[in-house]
Order: structure tokens, then sequence, then C-alpha cells
């Protein structure tokens, strides 16, 4: 005797299909258009077979949900012109220094949703330029993300996030200055201060971490010479980067600290790389994150006295 397997009720393999292209969620209103029935949905959520996620948003697949996942549920529950933002958006471009805990979404006013673990944020609909998508997920662009993180983030970690933006290629420096330019700032606390970051950095290389950013602030806001960024040095043994360089004075300063070493041997090859720029010639102060948070006006004078020695 052999049974025949039972094919699944309606399209349930297409939505299964679409399901799978959406980070493994769906919204009822694409069961309905799968051909699903109303009861069908809810014989399925109550049989376990789908997971209710978020009003009238489900998922088929098992397991907890994963960050882009909880934010492609939330904008098929917020509906068209949703954008996943701040910094749930920020933390799904890899921007540095975000942290998102809750799913962050921008929607179009009047409409106001509320759901637990979603921050809803409301306004006029956003320029074309302010958005873009992440796979399947609608999202504010990392240049607009950033504008709309700067009234929360420290300096020190708004520099971080800044420069990470223009290391991986997802913004330039002139296009948020444009942006800033076109927003004028109104009502965005935080944009006035990205803005005067912005133009302090000049034209220089983009920066490789947050305690880089910090030593940053710190040189530029001081009465010292302004230093090259992420400057290059020849030496008999090679080529080697230092994070800030006065040149002229063959004076260089490192941001050092252990997560860039990572391990013995990555230590062991940064003793090698200062041992060759100090017999080139160069005078190395390494800076590290302890320093530069509690003793500023100490890494202040370091770099006073070595560039009048």
């Amino acid at each position: 005797m052999s049974f025949e397997k039972r094919k699944p009720l309606g399209n349930e393999s297409d939505l299964r299909e679409r399901a799978a292209g959406q980070h493994g969620v769906f919204s009822r209103a694409q069961a309905l258009e799968a051909g699903i029935s109303s009861a069908g949905v809810t014989r399925r959520v109550r049989s376990g077979a789908w997971e209710r996620v978020l009003p009238h948003v489900y998922r088929i697949y098992g397991g907890p949900p994963a960050d882009r996942q909880a934010a492609m549920a939330a904008t098929l529950w917020a509906g068209e012109g949703a954008l996943v933002s701040h910094g749930a958006a920020g933390f799904l471009l890899g921007i540095e220094g975000v942290r998102g805990s809750k799913t962050e979404l921008w929607v179009p006013a009047p409409r106001n949703p509320r759901a637990p673990g979603v921050v809803v944020h409301r306004g006029e609909r956003l320029d074309r330029t302010d958005r873009t998508n992440v796979g399947p997920i609608p999202i504010t662009t990392p240049i607009r993300t950033l504008i709309d993180l700067s009234a929360r983030m420290e300096d020190d970690r708004l520099v971080a996030a800044m420069e990470s933006v223009f290391r991986a290629n997802l913004g330039t420096p002139e296009r948020l200055a444009a942006r800033l330019d076109a927003l004028g700032g109104s009502g965005r606390p935080g944009a006035g201060r990205l803005e005067a970051l912005l133009e302090q950095r000049g034209d220089g290389r983009p920066l490789e971490s947050t305690l880089e950013g910090k030593v940053w602030l710190l040189l530029s806001r001081s009465s010292l010479p302004r230093p090259t960024r992420q400057h290059w040095v020849a030496t008999a043994g090679g080529r080697y980067r230092l994070d800030f360089a006065w040149p002229a004075r063959k004076l260089g300063l490192e941001a050092d600290s252990w997560e860039h070493h990572g391990d013995r041997a990555a230590f062991g090859k940064d003793r090698e790389r200062l041992s060759e720029l100090v017999a080139s010639g160069w005078r190395v102060l390494q800076v590290t994150w302890d320093a530069a948070q509690r003793q500023p006006r100490r890494v202040v004078r370091w770099v006073e006295m070595a560039l009048a020695a």
C-alpha cells in the first residue's frame, strides 16, 4: 500500500520560496496573495506550522529570529514606505560603534503603528536619496543613517562611525556634506555637530578605529600642528603605515590597543615594524585607550615635547 505525499494547501510552496528570499518571513497579505485563505492562515498558526512574529507577519522556519529576519518582519508589518533606520540600520550596514538592541523603523506620517520590540520614528516621506536596500530589506542609506544617529553618539564614537562609512566605501565626505546641506539640520539635533566633525577632518584618509577617532579629536582640538593621517613610510625593511605623523620631524603616533594585535604573532610583527621605523630615524609615540581617555593632557604634552626635541 502506498501513500501519496500531500501537497501544501494553496500555493504554500510559492510562499515558502518567497519567504526564503525575505529572511524567512512573510506578511498575511502575501499569504493571501499566494492563494491561502484566512482560515488556512489561522489553522497554520494554531498548529505551530507558522509562527507569528508581529501582527500579520509570520515565519515558517523555527529557531530564534536573526537580526535581518527581525528587520524584514518589521518592514512587512509597518507596510509600504517603512524603512529600517537609526541604530538597527547602522548595525545591519556594519557602521562601526553602532549598537541596536531594538528594531527601529522610519515610517511615513500620519501612520503610527506600534508593536513590542519595535521603535517607530515618523516623518514626511524620505527622499529617494535617503533610501536603499540590504537584500530585500528597505533601509536608510549609510549617509542618512549617520545623520540620524548623530544626536545619540559621543564625538569619538561619531567620528569612528563616520570614518567607517568612508573606509568601507559606503559613502564619501562630499556626499555627507551635500546631504547635511540639503537637510539643513532642521529638527535634527546632532547634525550640526556632525557637520563640524566633517569639516574638522579635512581631506585625510579614513581612520581605522574608535581609538584613532578619539586620538584625532584630541590632537585636532589642541594647539599642536595638525598631523598627517594614515601616513606611509618606506624603510629598508618595507613600507609601514603610521596612524598619525609629522613627516618633517619624522615623528609618528600610533593609537595602540591589544585588540589590534590579537595574538603573539601579531604583537611580534608590530614590534618588528616599530624597530624598522626607529632604525630609519623615526620616533614613534604609542597612545593607549586608557591614556587618551584618562590622561589627554599628558598625551598632548608627549607630542609637544617630541616635536620640540
